[in-house]
């Protein structure tokens, strides 16, 4: 398959309930391009200017890889050498390598970065069952462990959680999802945080917000006075999945 009807087929498995964006107009209004240009391409009945392209790319967080190009760490297909069964019985068959995701493991400000996860950031795999709901149709993917100190998202979230993100998906529409964030400027930090949006003086306010409010209030932005108008640079993806110490539920 080609390039463009590669791109065509990702663009249709991001649209629909539970899934990136709820229609083609979301779709263009979050990607900041003519719905119509977006609507012809995605039915086949014409291309995209070069601009259209290259927003549709920055905001699915794409990155094209040039033939004899090292590649750097993302999601990737799992080849399983003799695993160890739990908890089936004797004789039981065993997984399937294709119908897992190994996710790289990185610190917050690794994982909101651009591009691949650099094999030297990396800390370790997560293993990922592809066909759950949660996970099917992503591989723009990477793991977060909750910092020690970062208690913000208790008691949905705790320390030592490990957080699954979709780095495709930046938008923050509905309200309330939880995103992997990052503060403004180069010094700016980074965290697990709820988010919502509202218009505000030919702007858009971005509130970061905690479960665990009382302690940590909300954090206020505004998307083209502290981030130049990049939504990217304010949110790195969503939180999609987490592995979570049950016994301290």
């Amino acid at each position: 398959m080609d390039f463009t009807s590669n791109l065509r087929e990702m663009l249709w498995t991001q649209i629909g309930e539970n899934r990136p964006f709820a229609n083609r107009k979301r779709m263009a209004d979050a990607l900041e391009i003519d719905p119509s240009q977006l609507n012809r391409f995605m039915e086949g009945e014409r291309g995209l200017s070069v601009e259209s392209l290259g927003r549709i790319l920055d905001g699915l967080s794409a990155r094209i890889v040039l033939p004899d190009t090292p590649e750097a760490e993302g999601a990737r297909e799992v080849c399983f050498v003799s695993p160890r069964p739990t908890g089936a019985a004797k004789g039981a068959v065993p997984p399937a390598a294709e119908d897992y995701f190994a996710v790289p493991l990185a610190s917050e400000p690794v994982a909101a970065g651009p591009g691949r996860i650099p094999q030297d950031e990396i800390r370790g795999w997560v293993l990922v069952w592809r066909h759950h709901e949660s996970v099917r149709f992503r591989t723009d993917l990477v793991a977060v462990e909750i910092a020690k100190n970062q208690l913000s998202m208790t008691p949905t979230l705790h320390p030592g959680d490990i957080v699954l993100v979709d780095r495709a998906e930046r938008s923050p529409d509905p309200a309330g999802k939880i995103m992997l964030v990052c503060e403004p400027g180069p010094e700016g930090g980074c965290a697990v945080k709820r988010v919502s949006t509202r218009h505000v003086d030919n702007d858009m306010e971005l509130v970061f917000y905690s479960d665990n409010s009382r302690e940590y209030p909300p954090s206020v932005y505004r998307l083209n006075r502290d981030y130049g108008g990049e939504l990217a640079h304010a949110i790195a993806g969503r939180v999609v999945w987490a592995w979570s110490d049950m016994t301290r539920k």
